[in-house]
């Protein structure tokens, strides 16, 4: 059937193959069991790996209690999910599924398209400390619980070219691409022990040096105590809603290619540049027609998939140590 049966929620999406490596903000993994499903382990690092790049994203547009509130809710599904994908994977061990070093190959080559080039792929793996072992392991794990999810309740869907036209008509307003802007942002944060002016007037020169032209990534990589400077403080396409209200109403009318005064929230300073802006238009069903299907899919299959994962659960081993 469809290569959109596969994505459903039970496994982890390819993006999460390259979450950042390392603890919340940035401090050493532990890396002890945390939990056994059946014969599979997952471990305190595992955990906090796939949580880092969501606390990330957290952390530049929440504080305080807001923030941990967020992040706790974020870390409770994340184990949630991670326990199915391995009672999933032990399934598919107990029943003898194979893949063929082929299949590994070929959702390889499908991740590098996503990288532009053969040399930005490495630089990636290179980046979040992934090998090419650690991935084509990683895939083939996703590949064999796949096989064993079209096996228990994928085989037996089967859907129209006219449910999935009736699906996109009737949900029409949910297939609409927003208006986006993708930002690089500067955070300078009051230190310890330095006078609240001293921030504030740090974040005014910088601000100022960007207008006048100087390289913002390399301001952001030099001064920015927010979220990816490494990578030039880029947060990508946001949406209305993703950023704190204060900041929102700036960035969604500055111009392509300008930069911000400097924004006060309860995170300290911000510099923000528009990189690029997209308009808000309807999505074409050429476009969604693998997510229409999806959403088709998870509808069909949600009942029996329901079941047969709570039978998982009742007759697998779970023990948090």
């Amino acid at each position: 059937m469809m290569k959109s049966r596969c994505r459903i929620a039970l496994l982890i999406a390819s993006v999460a193959t390259f979450a950042a490596l390392g603890a919340l903000a940035g401090a050493e993994v532990v890396d002890k069991i945390a939990i056994v499903v059946n014969d599979e382990i997952i471990t305190q690092g595992e955990i906090d790996e796939t949580l880092a790049p969501i606390y990330e994203q957290y952390r530049a547009v929440y504080y305080g209690d807001e923030l941990m509130r967020k992040v706790e809710e974020a870390r409770r599904k994340v184990i949630a999910q991670i326990i199915e994908d391995r009672l999933v994977l032990s399934e598919a061990k107990r029943q003898g599924i194979t893949v063929e070093e082929a299949e590994i190959d070929a959702r390889i080559a499908d991740t590098m398209k996503r990288f532009g080039s053969y040399e930005q792929f490495e630089k990636v793996l290179a980046q979040q400390g992934m090998t090419m072992k650690k991935l084509r392991l990683r895939y083939k794990e996703q590949i064999m619980s796949r096989k064993l999810i079209d096996q228990k309740v994928g085989g037996k869907i089967a859907i129209s070219p006219v449910e999935v036209s009736d699906y996109y008509k009737a949900h029409f307003n949910e297939y609409i691409q927003p208006e986006e802007v993708r930002v690089r942002n500067i955070l300078i944060r009051p230190r310890q022990g330095m006078e609240p002016e001293a921030a504030l007037i740090l974040a005014q020169d910088v601000c100022e040096r960007a207008k006048k032209g100087e390289d913002f990534s390399e301001l952001v990589k030099r001064y920015s105590e927010g979220p990816h400077a490494e990578d030039g403080g880029d947060l990508g396409y946001v949406k209305r809603g993703d950023l704190l209200p204060e900041i929102e109403k700036i960035v969604f009318i500055l111009p392509e290619g300008q930069v911000s005064e400097v924004i006060q929230t309860g995170l300290g300073y911000h510099v923000f540049k528009v990189e690029a802006k997209r308009e808000r238009r309807p999505r074409t069903l050429s476009e969604v027609r693998h997510e229409v299907e999806e959403a088709i899919f998870r509808q069909k299959v949600s009942g029996k998939l329901r079941g047969w994962m709570e039978s998982l659960k009742k007759n697998g081993y779970i023990a948090f140590k």
